[in-house]
């Protein structure tokens, strides 16, 4: 309680949301894998059309966040069951926060909640995103006779998309065409 009064309320008003808000702490959800089936999310972090944006695990101070990885999954789980919509996951211990959108993006570590409108376009984008692999690449600027950086292009786009990396590395040789590459 204490972890959850002093440090995560906090960050989550600094990020512009009311924790002592209807229907954000301790929310009751059903298709939980117990005795009861029911669960109670830490926090729900709700958008303007009703449907849930984010849900927060918190764990004690003295607890590693990675603990609650598992029973946030779930409680996403049960949220989108219930209202039609994947949440984004937080799981914290009120020092450490990891943010992940399983859909996407494996869990990383960030410095603060988003903002409603930034989760907002999270999740927006999830259904508007228009896969690299169907991208065009323009030959005019990168790969006029120069194959390999139509291939590291493919490459790095391959590690976005299908592996969910966040960052890449492409090393080529000078004079190679690493700024068209990028381009």
């Amino acid at each position: 309680a204490q972890t959850r009064k002093y440090l995560i309320d906090q960050m989550l008003r600094e990020a512009g949301w009311d924790p002592d808000g209807e229907k954000v702490a301790e929310y009751e959800v059903c298709g939980m894998p117990n005795n009861k089936g029911v669960g109670y999310v830490d926090y729900v972090l709700w958008g303007d059309n009703g449907l849930p944006l984010a849900a927060v695990e918190a764990k004690r101070t003295t607890v590693e966040p990675q603990i609650g990885r598992q029973q946030a999954v779930l409680y996403a789980d049960c949220l989108q069951q219930m209202h039609g919509q994947r949440p984004l996951i937080y799981y914290t211990n009120g020092y450490l926060i990891w943010f992940w959108d399983d859909s996407t993006y494996p869990p990383r570590l960030v410095q603060g909640y988003h903002t409603r409108d930034e989760m907002q376009r999270i999740v927006d984008r999830r259904g508007t995103k228009t896969p690299l692999a169907e991208v065009e690449i323009d030959t005019a600027i990168a790969g006029y006779g120069r194959p390999y950086q139509v291939q590291a292009i493919r490459s790095v786009c391959e590690q976005f998309e299908k592996h969910r990396q966040h960052k890449t590395l492409l090393v080529m040789a000078t004079g190679t065409g690493k700024t068209r590459t990028v381009i």
